[in-house]
């Protein structure tokens, strides 16, 4: 269903300044800058009608139901005639909004439509606590997320490591996982691996297990995934189908259920047997750099791996964006880094995969908790250049060295886990070079090829060549990045955070390009857990986010006023109301750098003549510069729908003119709809593309 927009510009968001900006756009390859601007001033075309056009018509309309919007041959779409399901509007009463509030039942796929249901939409329902809902367990629910969910746990799960922490709210001291099936030694956090036969996408095993069945004979007949959430990163201009015909929400959800099964027993130690896992409110941690498509992926993962039930309340899972969990990690340490009220302070979230960055300001702090209120200041962006890509530059010059001699999967799995493990971390050192050593090579039995470097075992690596093959590409990428950042505000520190965060090297770099008499670059304690940890404070301090500042374009589909000599004759069309719109409009609902408070949410209002069949709203996204004019722009993407469901009202006729409004809720990490429909409010709910 399109919409046609009769409110008045005023009603729409105001517009952020601009933002500066160098360099290319914001893909993989070139990070200096050149990330959508945010327009100065409202488009000056028609939003909405003018004065003496509302003075004409009481509401906003909207363009009749799809099957309906054919173009006649005339050039314009006549009135529909009278029929069944869309009488003429004036045929029935409409009777007065009820004042008594309609809650939407859970979704169900009878409401879709014959062709909706065969393209088969990712479904969900996001619906907020229903009184009566009960747990797994049967006892029943509150609705009071505090009452209901006496646990908090966070996952974050990463590119090349996953980790797991979690708080008793009555005692909140912060606990990691730090127990892995087969593990050498106790860390906190767990490879991201899976291992499937090699002939079919059969999951067998995941971390350390799946790690030592590769260092056996056995590896030939097995294949070891590893970094499928890249697959998620919608940044990167191609991403490698994975093998097999495994797809990323397979892969996502395979490893989360086994990892879910190993927390969760782990952390009941804890707890007495009054609790279960019923009781567990969960914090996922993201990328802030997603597209909203890939934050819905990982919600319905987590529903296939068995954390939460489609059945459970929206907030029990709580999405939380990597950075944003890492600065209220960071938060609170503010009394070692002197963090006062309206300070800004930058995070740089690097880890394996991604590398998120946002700017923050301190709000306020709470005097009985010491918790920090913060504010995002900066359009937060990134890009996938983490630690992973230091990797995969390592092994592409390794490949190039023993080209001659092919070494088994057991025999490369061995060089760069030292390379990981042991030459990684102590980068540059202090000497010219570094050595590796390498596992026994079939074809050279004595271990020596001084043309490459090798000698009794050991590979002499120079670092003027790690500077330049491995790690000064990932790393300019990175501080790129934080440059963009600082070009949009001040701060008075830099926090660097996750595995690649902790890197020396980095901190090095960082701190030579950026560190100031008046800003300091610090890597807080533990800050390869800052994410888990943080999103567990989070979890216990929801709120504490006040505000965030929108990426992109958010817009539906509309049908507006038709400008003669600006839209394109076949856009034009004829609404049922009798006035002539120009369809496949973008209205637009947020724009980039706009600051949205937490719990805010738009609104706008429309006419539909669907009643009783539910509305299906469209909602786009886009990262132009420019304001997008249409929503078939090669720059707008679909995300998804928002299905309202139609309240029934008694004495309504099918086809009958409704008023809707439709609130967007942008201000959460999620994007959330409801819509009041003849004043009952109803839950939409979201059918995601891809």
């Amino acid at each position: 269903m399109v919409f046609t927009s009769l409110a008045s510009q005023a009603a729409s968001p105001a517009l952020p300044p601009a933002a500066t900006s160098n360099g290319a756009n914001g893909s993989h390859g070139g990070y200096g800058g050149g990330y959508p601007q945010a327009s100065t001033a409202p488009s000056s075309s028609g939003y909405g009608y003018n004065q003496q056009q509302q003075q004409q018509q009481q509401f906003p309309t909207m363009p009749q139901p799809n099957h309906l919007q054919q173009q006649h041959q005339g050039g314009i779409l006549p009135p529909p005639s009278s029929n069944v399901l869309y009488p003429p509007l004036r045929q029935q009463p409409i009777p007065p909004p009820s004042t008594t509030p309609y809650q939407s039942q859970p979704y169900t796929p009878g409401y879709m439509s014959a062709t909706t249901a065969q393209q088969q939409q990712p479904q969900s329902n996001l619906h907020y606590q229903q009184p009566g809902m009960t747990r797994a367990n049967g006892t029943k629910l509150t609705g009071d997320p505090k009452e209901d969910y006496p646990i908090v746990m966070a996952i974050d799960f990463g590119t090349t490591f996953t980790g797991c922490a979690f708080a008793f709210r009555k005692d909140p001291e912060i606990q990691e996982i730090i127990t892995w099936p087969k593990q050498a030694y106790q860390y906190p956090k767990v490879p991201t691996i899976s291992l499937y036969k090699l002939d079919s996408p059969e999951f067998l095993d995941w971390g350390y297990p799946a790690r030592a069945v590769m260092m056996t004979p056995n590896a030939k007949k097995h294949l070891l995934l590893s970094k499928f959430k890249l697959q998620l990163d919608d940044q990167q201009e191609y991403i490698e189908p994975l093998p097999l015909g495994i797809k990323p929400l397979d892969a996502i959800s395979d490893y989360l259920n086994k990892f879910h099964a190993h927390v969760v027993k782990e952390a009941m130690k804890n707890f007495g047997s009054t609790y279960d896992q019923s009781h567990i409110q969960y914090c996922l941690t993201v990328p802030a750099m997603w597209s909203d498509r890939a934050k819905h992926v990982m919600r319905l993962a987590a529903v296939r791996a068995g954390m939460v039930r489609e059945e459970d309340p929206a907030h029990r899972l709580i999405i939380v964006s990597e950075p944003e969990a890492a600065a209220m990690y960071c938060q609170s340490k503010g009394d070692q880094f002197n963090l006062q009220k309206h300070d800004r302070f930058l995070i740089c979230d690097a880890g394996g995969g991604t590398v998120d960055l946002i700017v923050f300001e301190v709000v306020d702090v709470n005097p009985e908790t010491g918790i920090r209120s913060l504010r995002e200041v900066t359009r937060g962006h990134g890009a996938s250049c983490g630690s992973a890509f230091l990797d995969a530059n390592m092994e592409k010059l390794l490949r190039e060295k023993f080209q001659k001699y092919p070494l088994t999967p057991m025999g490369w799995g061995t060089l760069m886990d030292t390379f990981v493990n042991q030459t990684k971390p102590i980068f540059p050192g202090t000497d010219p070079e570094m050595y590796l050593q390498v596992p026994n090579i079939p074809n050279l039995p004595d271990a020596n090829d001084l043309e490459i470097g090798l000698e009794d075992g050991m590979l002499k690596l120079m670092v003027s060549e790690l500077h330049e093959r491995v790690f000064d590409p990932v790393v300019k990428d990175v501080l790129d990045l934080i440059e963009y950042q600082l070009q949009q505000t001040h701060c008075e520190a830099i926090f660097l955070v996750g595995g690649f965060g902790s890197s020396r090297y980095l901190f090095d770099r960082v701190t030579a390009k950026f560190a100031t008499s008046g800003r300091q670059v610090r890597v807080p304690p533990r800050a390869e857990l800052a994410v888990v940890r943080g999103a567990v404070t989070y979890g216990l301090h929801q709120g504490s986010i006040v505000s965030r500042v929108a990426r992109r374009w958010y817009g539906v589909d509309s049908a507006m006023d038709f400008v003669q000599g600006v839209d394109p004759e076949e856009k034009k069309t004829l609404s049922r109301d009798g006035t002539v719109r120009c369809k496949d409009r973008f209205s637009v609902y947020i724009t980039p750098g706009q600051s949205v408070a937490l719990g805010e949410c738009v609104t706008k209002k429309y006419m539909t003549w669907c009643y009783p069949r539910p509305l299906d709203c469209p909602l786009y996204v886009s990262d132009s510069e420019q304001e997008p004019r249409y929503v078939d722009e090669p720059s707008v993407k679909k995300l998804g729908d928002f299905q309202i469901p139609m309240p029934e009202i008694p004495g309504m006729m099918p086809g009958a003119e409704v008023l809707v409004e439709v609130k967007m809720h942008f201000g959460e990490t999620e994007v959330r709809a409801e819509a009041l429909v003849l004043g009952q409010t109803v839950t939409a709910v979201c059918q995601w593309i891809g």
